[in-house]
């Protein structure tokens, strides 16, 4: 982060600095009470479950420089208080900091580029930072932080010298993407895909498409934007494109940029990219392919060569829960086990389809926030399993275990089974798993299904990923 004064900081948030206090500058920006360094502003976040409020005093004995705290948060405070940025709204506070950042501190030379869709945000951001980083200075988002906490946190990483930030925009409910692109205020906006996910806040896939597409409106004067077309939804929604260049991306032979020619195997996957570049990436799934298109589109965007970028994307280590490929004990294990809905996990089905190995086990975990369209979704899933030629199917969760009872009668070779919870599929996978089985895990983050792989890693021995 670029130091700022506390000063500044407040009247970006709409507080009042006490005397003595509006001078001191901070360096970095921290809700996590645990983390805190001297030097940091804390913000005080409010949750379901804790009211990290009640932590400001130990914040300022451990270093911090001032905290943001809403009204009723204030009373929690027994020392320093002359140190308290008071507002409505913490939450609210920390998307103006970002915003003000955004646009009064960080540099006009740093782009920030903004990744959002149903599916492949973190690996396509990962692949952006990636290919980007092996020439030119930049940082993305942590972990998955893309949301009204994690995309100011982001924006106020950036430090001087940044050539680029790649930030990750989410959404369950229309007006999120339009509130954090704001915030964000892109140079470059990427949509990675259209699916039936959070159909519980957003209805349907045309709703999906609506709401990632407002992305677009917030793309800077001159900028980019780089827009999966394989889903048609998308189409009434590319004219918001008003400002910037619009690249489309895809399997569909009327993309800008085509991925065609989609292999995979359980270890690699390979297309051929604007019928001139054969990509090779180290990781299982031929859906990566517009995941790479998209990292490609964006790089050289940035001016970076076709070649150093397909290099670049050649050496890409997928972060964990993101079809990671583990040997552990003679199985193999691909950790997808971050989040799944209905496109992605017939993106897994699909590549395990085309696996070795023993058998082709796939551990699926409840598909969440899809609202009505739930059971008729999990039941698609099940019979996709069995058409696939998948050995064996672990459900996890009540959906799932709806799904497979309905259609248990109508399955043939499919072996399955049903788990309540993560703790009873524990028990049940060391009795269902064979040597040199392929074993693909996804589910819904809520699920905890990584908790699943730690267990099979432990309860075989060593382990390699494998790149």
């Amino acid at each position: 982060m670029i130091p700022v004064h506390i000063g500044d900081v407040a009247v970006a948030i709409g507080a009042q600095a006490r005397a003595g206090t509006a001078e001191r500058s901070i360096s970095r920006v921290s809700t996590d009470s645990r983390d805190i360094r001297p030097g940091d502003l804390f913000v005080a976040i409010r949750g379901p479950n804790h009211d990290a409020h009640k932590y400001i005093d130990d914040v300022f004995d451990r270093g911090a420089v001032a905290a943001i705290s809403d009204q009723s948060g204030s009373a929690l405070v027994h020392s320093t208080r002359e140190r308290l940025l008071i507002v409505n709204d913490t939450v609210e506070a920390l998307g103006r900091l970002g915003a003000w950042y955004r646009r009064v501190v960080m540099p006009v030379s740093t782009v920030v580029v903004a990744v959002t869709g149903s599916n492949g945000k973190t690996t396509t951001k990962c692949m952006i930072d990636h290919v980007l980083g092996g020439s030119l200075t930049g940082r993305a988002s942590p972990k998955s932080f893309n949301n009204r906490i994690g995309l100011p946190l982001t924006l106020l990483t950036a430090e001087a010298n940044d050539k680029y930030l790649v930030a990750e925009i989410g959404t369950s409910a229309p007006g999120e993407i339009a509130e954090l692109a704001a915030i964000a205020s892109p140079e470059v906006g990427v949509i990675t895909s259209i699916a039936e996910a959070h159909l519980q806040g957003l209805g349907d896939v045309h709703g999906v498409a609506d709401e990632k597409s407002t992305l677009l409106n917030h793309i800077r004067l001159g900028g980019m934007a780089v827009v999966n077309i394989d889903r048609p939804e998308i189409n009434p929604f590319l004219s918001r494109v008003r400002r910037a260049r619009l690249v489309t991306i895809g399997t569909d032979p009327t993309a800008r940029l085509q991925a065609a020619d989609r292999r995979s195997t359980i270890y690699k996957s390979s297309f051929l990219l604007d019928g001139r570049f054969t990509v090779d990436l180290p990781m299982p799934g031929a859906h990566h392919a517009t995941n790479a298109t998209a990292a490609f589109a964006v790089a050289r965007w940035f001016g970076i060569d076709c070649e150093e970028i397909i290099h670049r994307l050649g050496t890409f280590v997928p972060p964990e829960g993101r079809t990671r490929v583990i040997q552990a004990g003679g199985i193999t294990i691909v950790d997808d086990a971050y989040n799944a809905n209905p496109g992605s996990v017939s993106a897994a089905i699909e590549t395990l389809r085309a696996s070795g190995g023993n058998r082709r086990v796939l551990v699926l975990g409840d598909m969440l926030e899809l609202g009505t369209h739930a059971r008729h979704l999990h039941g698609q899933i099940v019979a996709s399993a069995e058409r696939a030629g998948v050995d064996v199917l672990i459900g996890v969760g009540a959906a799932m275990a709806e799904a497979i009872s309905l259609a248990a009668p109508e399955l043939r070779r499919l072996q399955t089974f049903s788990c309540p919870d993560v703790h009873s599929a524990k028990a049940l996978v060391d009795s269902v798993l064979h040597p040199r089985d392929v074993v693909w895990l996804k589910g819904s983050r809520a699920v905890g299904l990584e908790q699943l792989v730690r267990h099979l890693e432990s309860q075989r021995g060593p382990k390699s990923a494998v790149a």
